[in-house]
């Protein structure tokens, strides 16, 4: 990998570290607006109805507007841009405190009140961001330090933008392309090849913003060296394909006339990410407490109906990022040798299969002792089903995007295996539903998987 820019090689110079803005979810949050606003909020919830203690009903009102998105740091620093939603919000927000604090009050007055706290709302945004944009054209230390990845016309436009308009907060420190338009070499950003290689050029470069261009590289290059960014404390902006057809959107932001999709960022960046372990180990207590009656009898039948091999069985499975650990079933088969079952794909499970062992697999109540498992931290309530380590380094040299289902704790329940993608099934289709899972977690995804896991066990059709 080298970097070169017009006056020959160079190396970029390693920055020093900067205060990183805050980022309560998966976007990031501009705190200074949020703080203004919620002492705004509060002085006129004061005033309008005399109470003593109106912060609570501010904080829950600056809350609302967040739901919005109206909080996230925009590189279109306008009060013009957000004007309806805020206007919208500060509506819903305004009917939603009376409703919880105030009931009584006139449904004319809160509209009065919520149209007047968005006017004094729009006037505090028309002066902050006047100070934003200005803090950003006189100090370039103000500005995200940014990483163009493709060196195409697209990106030769958005250098060109970003000089002629650095109030959009982006200083572009290098462009990652191994075959660059000659104007991007000339334009004087250092240029360095290895998109492969993002990761490590985000971290060297201490960059803040990654902004996709795309060039020659075709698209499926660009989704492994993203995917290794989830972690890292940047921003990910992609420039639609077709741009010049794209309708902006609320949730897009823009340069000029370029449109930029913000990177919905890995689900580990949001705050109730943090609590997912914290609901897997109450819930799997709970559970294993309110199941152990059926554990019991499921034990005592294994036991009695075949003595081949123990009640529990145990095999190494490949957790979070390459981690080993032994995972629990009731066993379900007659027993073979370790070596042969860490390595049989697709075992004849008519000839092995005991009696009991059908049941329990067909109503899946053979995974229940994985509650142990969610419990002790090896895996999760919901994630990719864990694989045997001997197919996951088959899979992952051949299958793309294999490795990535691995950035996050496997589960009892997941995405694909709700939707039939367990045993002898396409591989293919897993990893691209387990990425899909998590690039798109959510609490109430979560749930939706726990709720129809139970649906597939009430119906019998567990593998």
């Amino acid at each position: 990998m080298s970097v070169r820019n017009f006056r020959g090689v160079a190396e970029v110079a390693s920055p020093p570290r900067r205060v990183r803005r805050v980022a309560f979810g998966r976007q990031r949050i501009d705190a200074v607006l949020v703080v203004l606003e919620l002492v705004i909020v509060t002085i006129l919830l004061a005033a309008a109805t005399q109470q003593r203690w109106p912060a609570p009903e501010a904080a829950v009102f600056v809350a609302l507007l967040g739901t919005g998105g109206l909080y996230r740091s925009r590189l279109n620093a306008s009060a013009l841009e957000v004007l309806p939603r805020l206007a919208g919000f500060c509506v819903l927000a305004t009917l939603a405190v009376v409703v919880v604090f105030d009931p009584t009050t006139p449904i004319l007055r809160a509209g009065v009140e919520a149209l007047g706290v968005a006017s004094v709302l729009f006037v505090v945004r028309v002066l902050y961001y006047a100070v934003v944009r200005a803090r950003r054209r006189s100090k370039p230390a103000m500005r995200s330090r940014t990483a163009i990845v493709g060196g195409g016309m697209v990106a030769s436009k958005i250098l060109q933008n970003l000089e002629q308009h650095p109030e959009f907060g982006l200083e572009p420190i290098i462009v990652v392309d191994s075959d660059p338009l000659p104007e991007i070499v000339e334009w004087g950003t250092p240029v360095t090849d290895g998109v492969e290689n993002l990761r490590e050029i985000v971290m060297r470069h201490n960059v803040e913003t990654v902004i996709v261009a795309f060039s020659r590289t075709t698209d499926q290059n660009y989704v492994s060296p993203l995917r290794q960014c989830d972690d890292l404390d940047c921003e990910i902006f992609i420039v639609p394909r077709l741009f010049e057809f794209v309708h902006l959107t609320n949730d897009m932001d823009r340069v000029h006339t370029i449109p930029l999709v913000h990177v919905r960022r890995s689900a580990q960046r949001a705050w109730c990410w943090h609590a997912k372990r914290l609901v897997d180990l109450v819930v799997s207590s709970l559970a294993l407490l309110l199941v152990s009656p059926v554990l019991l009898v499921c034990a005592l039948a294994i036991a009695v109906t075949d003595r081949s091999g123990p009640i529990i069985f145990k095999q190494q499975r490949t957790g979070r990022n390459g981690t080993l650990f032994h995972l629990y079933k009731f066993r379900s088969m007659r027993p073979v040798s370790a070596a042969t079952s860490d390595i049989d794909w697709s075992p004849d499970r008519s000839l092995r299969l005991t009696a009991i062992g059908r049941f329990l697999r067909k109503t899946s109540i053979d995974e229940l002792p994985q509650l142990w498992n969610v419990v002790r931290g090896d895996m999760s309530l919901v994630g990719p089903r864990p694989e045997r380590p001997h197919f996951v380094e088959q899979f992952e040299s051949t299958v793309p995007s294999y490795q990535h289902r691995h950035r996050v704790n496997v589960g009892l329940t997941g995405w694909a295996a709700i939707n039939g993608l367990r045993g002898d099934t396409s591989i293919d289709d897993r990893a691209i539903y387990d990425n899909f899972y998590i690039e798109n977690w959510s609490i109430w995804l979560d749930a939706k998987i726990i709720l129809l896991t139970f649906k597939a066990m009430l119906r019998g059709t567990g593998s």
